[in-house]
């Protein structure tokens, strides 16, 4: 149960997204990253047949496109080739009553293994602990998936294996659209006049203002590795609890005070007044894509503006106004507006784990698997797993669950040291505290120092010892851990 290495020779030519080709030129730039790994694992149990689980991923492949693909280079360009014929089956690997630490370390290799787009960009893999213990690892590179699809894929497979299981032939609602309509259409909106007009727009809303410059830990390398870490903060359960009201008051969604918190945090850091960060938000547009499996994704660069006098509200206020204003362009690519440009080197977005399909709760913060629910036969668990690290010098990922909101702070090892991630999310635990407490609180009144580090500082003027060790407890150590249809989630 292996992949082939080379497509079949019944295969079609497609030209790429924009976004496709970002994902591309990373892939070039360092082959042997993982960092635009897509990852789903789930925690099985219950008995599995292996020979219907691979004749589950083979009819995914057959009715999900891009997982038929393969990119190439030549002196056309890059182009997308889809086979008639599924690239990929089921790897399977057993196990065999191994412990937990070695199941689990296991499943995160199977998701962080390189791809080789020339030969294929998703993988299924199944690991057998025991009859009734299974792992299944979902994983596909970034040019094929998103969030939303990572989901899409798990169902797809699960729902195939439920019905083959039991002899029957999947029962999948139609697929009327395709990622090859979702291009074409991309292709023809960005060569009219009303493309030229969002090009011109995307380039007005920035004005010049420059990217976030976080202070670094190192100089820039002249060749990103692609590697990084990530740093999680489980909110208060007040703070996630006043979100809404307080978001409410300023007349925004939760999403935008999120960001205009991000946004002031940022600038406290920065020292920056106006700058410009990601918001990455869906292109995924209408029922014919509901259920297509692809990288619907475009990055909006939206710019911050802060005053000494500016708060809360006025901040989360302006943050709604500027991403809404940027979901009116959303079909125009953003890397085709600023093709030559760093706009923005941080990110924020939202995550809404609740609406996903299948309902698999999320893991809690220092836990290795979240509850498990049934579906498809079995009793299904979300393992987690570090992914998306090493992208941007800070992507900051909010998963909002009926159960609360995590942070999820993944940094580029390159430039940042743990100790200074975990320090940024202490401080926007601090100020999302703040301005839920109080939305007319100015940005510049928030202490953003926590008891350990101002014992720290103290103690550095005096000379103490005891000071460092006060100020590396603050900032990592034990407790510590790794890891739209909102219009603006990250589908």
């Amino acid at each position: 149960m292996s992949a082939p290495t080379e497509a079949p020779s019944t295969a079609r030519a497609l030209p790429l997204t924009a976004i496709q080709q970002s994902m591309w030129t990373a892939y070039q730039v360092s082959p042997e990253a993982s960092a635009y790994n897509i990852v789903m694992p789930l925690r099985l149990r219950g008995r599995v047949d292996p020979a219907a689980m691979d004749a589950a991923v083979t009819a995914v492949g057959v009715r999900q496109e891009l997982l038929r693909s393969v990119f190439t280079e030549s002196a056309a360009g890059v182009q997308r080739t889809v086979s008639e014929e599924p690239l990929v089956r089921l790897e399977f690997r057993d196990l065999d009553g191994v412990d937990e630490a070695t199941l689990h370390r296991a499943a995160e290799e199977a998701g962080a293994r390189p791809f080789r787009l020339e030969s294929g960009a998703f993988r299924v893999v199944l690991l057998r602990r025991t009859d009734e213990d299974w792992v299944l690892v979902t994983s596909a590179h970034h040019i094929v998936s998103d969030f939303t699809s990572r989901w899409l894929l798990v169902r797809d497979v699960l729902d195939a294996y439920e019905g083959l299981a039991a002899g029957e032939e999947p029962r999948w609602r139609p697929i009327p659209g395709s990622y090859a309509d979702h291009t074409a259409e991309e292709l023809r909106y960005t060569a009219s006049d009303a493309g030229a007009r969002a090009a011109a727009l995307w380039k007005e809303s920035v004005a010049e203002a420059p990217a976030a410059e976080l202070p670094l830990d190192r100089p820039r390398p002249a060749l990103r590795s692609y590697q990084g870490g990530t740093v999680v903060r489980q909110l208060p359960r007040d703070t996630a609890d006043g979100l809404g009201a307080a978001a409410a008051t300023a007349g925004v969604t939760p999403f935008a005070y999120l960001l205009a918190v991000f946004q002031a945090l940022t600038h406290r850091w920065t020292g920056q007044d106006a700058f410009v960060l990601g918001v990455p938000a869906t292109s995924r547009m209408g029922r014919a894509q509901r259920d297509v499996i692809g990288c619907f994704l475009n990055t909006m660069p939206v710019r911050a503006d802060f005053t000494a006098q500016s708060t809360f509200r006025s901040a989360a206020a302006q943050a709604g106004q500027r991403v809404m204003g940027g979901m009116v362009n959303v079909r125009y690519p953003c890397a085709l507006a600023f093709p030559r440009a760093t706009v923005f080197r941080t990110a924020l977005f939202l995550v809404q784990m609740d609406r996903m399909e299948p309902p698999v709760p999320n893991v809690p913060p220092g836990a290795c698997e979240g509850p498990s629910v049934p579906y498809a036969g079995l009793d299904i668990a979300l393992i987690d797993v570090p992914q998306q690290e090493g992208q941007l010098d800070l992507l900051l990922r909010i998963e909002q669950t009926p159960d609360g909101v995590t942070a999820v702070f993944s940094y580029d090892t390159d430039v940042l040291d743990r100790e200074t991630v975990a320090r940024f999310a202490d401080g926007y635990e601090r100020m999302l505290a703040a301005a839920v407490a109080a939305p007319d609180t100015a940005v510049a009144d928030v202490e953003l120092a926590g008891a350990g580090d101002l014992e720290a500082l103290l103690a550095l003027g005096s000379g103490s010892a005891a000071g460092f060790e006060s100020f590396d407890s603050s900032g990592g150590g034990a407790d510590e851990f790794e890891s739209f249809e909102n219009a603006w989630e990250y589908r």
